[in-house]
Protein backbone atom coordinates (compact mmCIF):
# COMPACT_ATOMS: atom_id res chain seq x y z
CA UNK A 1 0.00 0.00 0.00
CA UNK A 2 2.88 2.29 0.36
CA UNK A 3 3.96 1.35 -2.71
CA UNK A 4 0.66 2.50 -4.37
CA UNK A 5 0.78 6.00 -1.96
CA UNK A 6 3.99 6.55 -3.10
CA UNK A 7 3.03 6.07 -6.75
CA UNK A 8 0.00 8.52 -6.39
CA UNK A 9 2.24 11.06 -4.79
CA UNK A 10 4.34 11.40 -8.18
CA UNK A 11 1.75 10.65 -10.68
CA UNK A 12 0.69 14.40 -9.54
CA UNK A 13 4.10 15.96 -9.57
CA UNK A 14 5.30 14.73 -12.94
CA UNK A 15 1.49 15.78 -14.34
CA UNK A 16 2.37 18.91 -12.79
CA UNK A 17 5.64 19.48 -15.13
CA UNK A 18 3.29 17.90 -18.09
CA UNK A 19 1.07 20.77 -17.86
CA UNK A 20 3.36 23.56 -16.96
CA UNK A 21 3.69 25.56 -20.13
CA UNK A 22 0.19 26.18 -20.98
CA UNK A 23 -1.04 28.13 -18.00
CA UNK A 24 -3.46 31.05 -17.24
CA UNK A 25 -2.26 33.27 -14.26
CA UNK A 26 -5.56 34.49 -12.79
CA UNK A 27 -5.50 38.60 -12.28
CA UNK A 28 -8.44 40.74 -10.20
CA UNK A 29 -11.28 41.92 -12.57
CA UNK A 30 -13.43 44.50 -11.96
CA UNK A 31 -16.69 45.24 -14.30
CA UNK A 32 -19.40 43.40 -15.90
CA UNK A 33 -19.54 41.11 -18.92
CA UNK A 34 -22.32 41.50 -21.06
CA UNK A 35 -24.44 38.70 -21.59
CA UNK A 36 -21.95 36.67 -18.79
CA UNK A 37 -25.12 35.28 -16.44
CA UNK A 38 -27.12 34.98 -19.45
CA UNK A 39 -28.37 30.96 -19.61
CA UNK A 40 -28.29 31.19 -22.96
CA UNK A 41 -24.49 32.02 -23.41
CA UNK A 42 -23.15 30.68 -20.01
CA UNK A 43 -19.69 30.88 -21.68
CA UNK A 44 -18.89 34.22 -22.95
CA UNK A 45 -15.37 33.99 -24.25
CA UNK A 46 -14.53 38.13 -22.64
CA UNK A 47 -15.22 36.73 -19.32
CA UNK A 48 -12.28 36.03 -16.91
CA UNK A 49 -11.12 32.46 -16.50
CA UNK A 50 -12.38 30.89 -13.35
CA UNK A 51 -11.76 27.59 -11.51
CA UNK A 52 -13.03 26.96 -8.31
CA UNK A 53 -14.89 24.38 -6.05
CA UNK A 54 -16.45 24.02 -2.39
CA UNK A 55 -15.52 21.67 0.17
CA UNK A 56 -15.07 21.69 4.22
CA UNK A 57 -17.01 25.13 4.39
CA UNK A 58 -14.65 27.21 2.10
CA UNK A 59 -14.30 27.83 -1.52
CA UNK A 60 -11.42 27.09 -3.49
CA UNK A 61 -10.49 29.46 -6.35
CA UNK A 62 -7.24 29.03 -8.46
CA UNK A 63 -4.61 31.71 -9.25
CA UNK A 64 -2.93 29.60 -12.18
CA UNK A 65 -4.99 27.14 -14.38
CA UNK A 66 -3.37 24.96 -16.55
CA UNK A 67 -5.34 22.99 -19.57
CA UNK A 68 -4.43 20.86 -22.87
CA UNK A 69 -7.20 19.80 -25.19
CA UNK A 70 -6.43 17.17 -27.48
CA UNK A 71 -8.14 14.62 -29.61
CA UNK A 72 -9.25 12.11 -27.36
CA UNK A 73 -8.67 13.98 -23.88
CA UNK A 74 -8.55 17.19 -21.62
CA UNK A 75 -6.40 17.83 -18.87
CA UNK A 76 -6.85 20.60 -16.50
CA UNK A 77 -4.68 21.81 -12.86
CA UNK A 78 -6.21 24.44 -10.81
CA UNK A 79 -3.42 25.76 -8.56
CA UNK A 80 -3.76 28.19 -5.43
CA UNK A 81 -0.43 30.11 -4.40
CA UNK A 82 -0.62 27.81 -0.85
CA UNK A 83 0.64 24.67 -3.08
CA UNK A 84 -3.02 23.56 -2.98
CA UNK A 85 -4.17 22.12 -6.60
CA UNK A 86 -7.05 20.15 -8.21
CA UNK A 87 -6.45 18.19 -11.04
CA UNK A 88 -8.58 17.06 -13.45
CA UNK A 89 -8.44 14.34 -16.75
CA UNK A 90 -11.19 14.04 -19.05
CA UNK A 91 -10.74 10.71 -21.16
CA UNK A 92 -12.31 12.18 -24.18
CA UNK A 93 -12.94 15.85 -25.71
CA UNK A 94 -16.87 16.45 -26.94
CA UNK A 95 -19.17 18.00 -25.23
CA UNK A 96 -20.66 15.74 -22.48
CA UNK A 97 -20.69 13.88 -19.09
CA UNK A 98 -17.61 11.81 -18.17
CA UNK A 99 -18.12 9.23 -14.62
CA UNK A 100 -15.55 6.59 -13.95
CA UNK A 101 -18.38 3.95 -14.89
CA UNK A 102 -18.47 4.98 -18.69
CA UNK A 103 -15.91 2.84 -21.15
CA UNK A 104 -12.60 4.29 -21.62
CA UNK A 105 -10.69 4.15 -24.93
CA UNK A 106 -8.91 7.18 -24.21
CA UNK A 107 -4.97 7.29 -23.78
CA UNK A 108 -5.95 9.45 -20.61
CA UNK A 109 -7.70 8.07 -17.20
CA UNK A 110 -10.67 9.45 -15.86
CA UNK A 111 -8.86 11.51 -12.79
CA UNK A 112 -10.21 14.03 -10.37
CA UNK A 113 -7.34 14.55 -7.59
CA UNK A 114 -6.87 17.24 -4.58
CA UNK A 115 -4.37 17.89 -3.16
CA UNK A 116 -3.52 20.35 0.09
CA UNK A 117 0.48 20.54 -1.28
CA UNK A 118 3.75 19.15 -0.65
CA UNK A 119 3.96 16.29 2.11
CA UNK A 120 0.26 15.72 1.96
CA UNK A 121 -1.91 12.50 1.00
CA UNK A 122 -4.15 13.29 -2.29
CA UNK A 123 -7.79 12.61 -1.97
CA UNK A 124 -8.95 11.43 -5.33
CA UNK A 125 -12.07 9.79 -6.94
CA UNK A 126 -11.92 6.42 -7.25
CA UNK A 127 -14.42 3.30 -8.10
CA UNK A 128 -16.12 2.19 -5.48
CA UNK A 129 -17.37 -1.41 -7.07
CA UNK A 130 -13.25 -2.25 -7.89
CA UNK A 131 -10.22 -1.15 -6.68
CA UNK A 132 -8.42 -0.18 -3.41
CA UNK A 133 -11.46 1.42 -2.23
CA UNK A 134 -14.15 -0.94 -3.05
CA UNK A 135 -16.20 -2.43 0.03
CA UNK A 136 -15.84 0.73 2.21
CA UNK A 137 -19.49 1.30 3.79
CA UNK A 138 -18.04 5.24 4.01
CA UNK A 139 -17.52 5.57 0.37
CA UNK A 140 -19.49 6.21 -2.24
CA UNK A 141 -18.06 6.99 -5.70
CA UNK A 142 -20.13 10.64 -7.11
CA UNK A 143 -17.80 11.47 -9.31
CA UNK A 144 -18.78 13.55 -12.53
CA UNK A 145 -17.21 15.73 -14.86
CA UNK A 146 -19.34 17.71 -17.84
CA UNK A 147 -17.72 19.78 -20.68
CA UNK A 148 -20.83 22.36 -21.43
CA UNK A 149 -18.50 23.80 -23.98
CA UNK A 150 -15.05 23.55 -25.86
CA UNK A 151 -14.49 27.16 -27.99
CA UNK A 152 -12.25 25.88 -30.79
CA UNK A 153 -12.25 29.42 -32.46
CA UNK A 154 -10.61 31.18 -28.97
CA UNK A 155 -9.46 27.79 -27.38
CA UNK A 156 -11.88 28.20 -24.45
CA UNK A 157 -13.30 25.46 -22.35
CA UNK A 158 -16.02 25.52 -19.86
CA UNK A 159 -17.42 22.53 -17.49
CA UNK A 160 -18.83 21.46 -13.89
CA UNK A 161 -17.10 18.69 -11.84
CA UNK A 162 -17.87 17.04 -8.36
CA UNK A 163 -16.52 14.01 -6.93
CA UNK A 164 -16.31 12.25 -2.98
CA UNK A 165 -12.48 12.49 -2.42
CA UNK A 166 -10.77 9.70 -0.67
CA UNK A 167 -7.75 8.63 0.56
CA UNK A 168 -6.32 5.97 3.06
CA UNK A 169 -5.60 7.56 6.50
CA UNK A 170 -1.91 8.11 7.37
CA UNK A 171 0.08 4.99 7.88
CA UNK A 172 -3.06 2.83 7.73
CA UNK A 173 -4.02 0.17 4.45
CA UNK A 174 -7.38 -0.54 6.52
CA UNK A 175 -9.12 2.80 7.33
CA UNK A 176 -10.26 5.52 4.67
CA UNK A 177 -11.18 9.54 5.02
CA UNK A 178 -13.15 11.23 2.48
CA UNK A 179 -13.87 14.70 1.91
CA UNK A 180 -16.66 16.16 -0.79
CA UNK A 181 -16.17 18.19 -3.05
CA UNK A 182 -19.13 20.31 -4.73
CA UNK A 183 -19.99 23.39 -7.09
CA UNK A 184 -16.56 22.63 -9.17
CA UNK A 185 -16.95 24.80 -11.91
CA UNK A 186 -13.71 25.70 -14.62
CA UNK A 187 -15.13 28.46 -17.09
CA UNK A 188 -13.98 30.21 -20.33
CA UNK A 189 -10.21 28.38 -19.36
CA UNK A 190 -7.74 29.45 -22.22
CA UNK A 191 -6.16 25.70 -23.69
CA UNK A 192 -3.33 24.61 -25.28
CA UNK A 193 -3.25 21.61 -27.81
CA UNK A 194 -0.06 20.40 -26.26
CA UNK A 195 2.65 21.38 -24.41
CA UNK A 196 5.34 23.32 -25.78
CA UNK A 197 8.63 22.63 -23.57
CA UNK A 198 11.78 25.01 -23.69
CA UNK A 199 14.23 25.36 -26.57
CA UNK A 200 17.15 23.26 -26.15
CA UNK A 201 16.05 20.34 -23.97
CA UNK A 202 17.55 17.11 -24.36
CA UNK A 203 16.42 13.18 -22.96
CA UNK A 204 17.62 10.36 -23.56
CA UNK A 205 17.50 6.43 -22.37
CA UNK A 206 16.71 3.01 -23.47
CA UNK A 207 13.56 1.13 -22.58
CA UNK A 208 14.96 -2.73 -22.32
CA UNK A 209 17.51 -1.85 -24.84
CA UNK A 210 15.52 0.01 -27.17
CA UNK A 211 15.82 3.28 -27.67
CA UNK A 212 13.20 5.66 -26.24
CA UNK A 213 13.10 8.68 -28.21
CA UNK A 214 10.71 11.55 -26.70
CA UNK A 215 8.14 14.20 -28.58
CA UNK A 216 7.76 16.46 -25.51
CA UNK A 217 10.43 17.27 -22.83
CA UNK A 218 9.43 19.55 -19.81
CA UNK A 219 10.85 20.04 -16.54
CA UNK A 220 9.56 21.98 -13.46
CA UNK A 221 10.38 23.01 -10.19
CA UNK A 222 7.68 22.10 -7.36
CA UNK A 223 7.26 21.36 -3.66
CA UNK A 224 10.96 20.97 -3.22
CA UNK A 225 11.93 19.02 -5.91
CA UNK A 226 13.06 19.07 -9.79
CA UNK A 227 10.57 16.92 -12.04
CA UNK A 228 11.85 16.25 -15.56
CA UNK A 229 9.78 14.44 -18.19
CA UNK A 230 10.32 12.64 -21.54
CA UNK A 231 6.96 11.74 -23.03
CA UNK A 232 6.35 10.01 -26.16
CA UNK A 233 2.82 10.34 -27.77
CA UNK A 234 -0.14 11.04 -25.64
CA UNK A 235 1.10 9.82 -21.90
CA UNK A 236 3.32 7.21 -22.41
CA UNK A 237 6.85 8.64 -20.74
CA UNK A 238 10.12 8.36 -18.47
CA UNK A 239 9.91 10.63 -14.94
CA UNK A 240 12.40 11.61 -13.04
CA UNK A 241 12.63 14.10 -9.05
CA UNK A 242 15.39 15.54 -7.87
CA UNK A 243 15.91 17.45 -5.14
CA UNK A 244 15.77 21.28 -5.69
CA UNK A 245 19.04 21.49 -3.86
CA UNK A 246 20.83 19.02 -5.83
CA UNK A 247 24.66 19.73 -6.59
CA UNK A 248 26.76 18.97 -9.52
CA UNK A 249 28.64 15.61 -8.55
CA UNK A 250 25.76 14.59 -6.04
CA UNK A 251 24.97 10.80 -6.58
CA UNK A 252 21.78 9.23 -5.58
CA UNK A 253 20.50 5.90 -5.61
CA UNK A 254 16.36 5.39 -4.85
CA UNK A 255 14.36 3.05 -4.42
CA UNK A 256 10.40 2.95 -5.83
CA UNK A 257 9.05 4.17 -2.58
CA UNK A 258 11.86 6.92 -1.98
CA UNK A 259 9.73 10.25 -1.65
CA UNK A 260 12.71 12.24 -2.19
CA UNK A 261 14.66 11.15 -5.60
CA UNK A 262 12.54 9.39 -7.64
CA UNK A 263 12.71 7.07 -11.14
CA UNK A 264 9.07 6.14 -12.61
CA UNK A 265 7.89 5.09 -16.25
CA UNK A 266 4.25 5.34 -17.06
CA UNK A 267 2.95 3.18 -19.74
CA UNK A 268 -0.16 3.94 -19.86
CA UNK A 269 -2.88 5.29 -17.56
CA UNK A 270 -3.91 2.24 -16.18
CA UNK A 271 -2.89 1.03 -12.98
CA UNK A 272 -0.98 -2.02 -14.26
CA UNK A 273 0.58 0.88 -16.84
CA UNK A 274 2.49 2.79 -13.76
CA UNK A 275 5.90 1.44 -13.01
CA UNK A 276 7.95 2.72 -9.96
CA UNK A 277 11.74 2.60 -10.13
CA UNK A 278 15.10 1.49 -7.97
CA UNK A 279 18.13 2.78 -9.47
CA UNK A 280 20.96 5.81 -9.52
CA UNK A 281 20.99 9.08 -10.46
CA UNK A 282 24.45 11.46 -10.97
CA UNK A 283 23.99 14.77 -11.41
CA UNK A 284 27.02 16.45 -14.03
CA UNK A 285 25.81 20.62 -13.39
CA UNK A 286 23.14 22.34 -12.09
CA UNK A 287 22.80 26.25 -12.52
CA UNK A 288 19.76 27.43 -10.09
CA UNK A 289 19.96 31.14 -11.81
CA UNK A 290 19.66 30.03 -15.51
CA UNK A 291 17.53 27.03 -14.05
CA UNK A 292 19.67 24.16 -16.08
CA UNK A 293 19.93 20.75 -14.44
CA UNK A 294 21.93 17.77 -16.30
CA UNK A 295 22.68 14.31 -15.04
CA UNK A 296 22.56 10.92 -15.93
CA UNK A 297 20.22 7.84 -14.89
CA UNK A 298 19.57 4.29 -14.45
CA UNK A 299 16.45 2.16 -12.87
CA UNK A 300 14.76 -1.07 -13.00
CA UNK A 301 11.03 -0.25 -12.64
CA UNK A 302 8.64 -2.28 -11.39
CA UNK A 303 4.32 -2.34 -11.79
CA UNK A 304 2.52 -0.82 -8.49
CA UNK A 305 0.22 -3.31 -8.38
CA UNK A 306 0.68 -7.49 -9.19
CA UNK A 307 1.05 -8.69 -11.65
CA UNK A 308 4.29 -7.50 -11.29
CA UNK A 309 6.16 -6.97 -14.70
CA UNK A 310 9.52 -4.92 -14.71
CA UNK A 311 11.11 -3.07 -17.42
CA UNK A 312 15.15 -2.02 -17.85
CA UNK A 313 15.56 1.78 -18.45
CA UNK A 314 19.28 2.60 -18.77
CA UNK A 315 21.82 4.84 -20.83
CA UNK A 316 19.61 7.73 -19.17
CA UNK A 317 20.68 11.50 -19.42
CA UNK A 318 19.11 14.71 -19.09
CA UNK A 319 19.98 18.47 -19.96
CA UNK A 320 17.08 20.29 -19.21
CA UNK A 321 15.62 24.17 -17.92
CA UNK A 322 13.23 23.75 -15.75
CA UNK A 323 10.23 26.21 -14.92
Amino acid sequence: MNKLKTSFAFILLFATAFFSSCTTEIEPYEGTIPGANNPSNPSNPSSPAVFKADFDGQTFTANTIQAIVNSDYVAITGIKSSGEFFQITIPGATVGTYTLDMTNSSSMPFGLIYSAGSGNIPYLAADDDTGDFAGFANYTDTAQIVISSIDTTNKKISGTFKFTGVRFASGSSTTIETKVFTNGVFTNLSYAADVVAPTGNTFTAKLDGVDFVPTNITGVRTSGLIAITGRRGNIENIGLAIPDTATAGSTYTFTELDSTVRGQYILDGTATGIFGGAGTMTIISHDTTTKRIKGTFSFTASTMMPPIVTHQITAGTFDVTYL
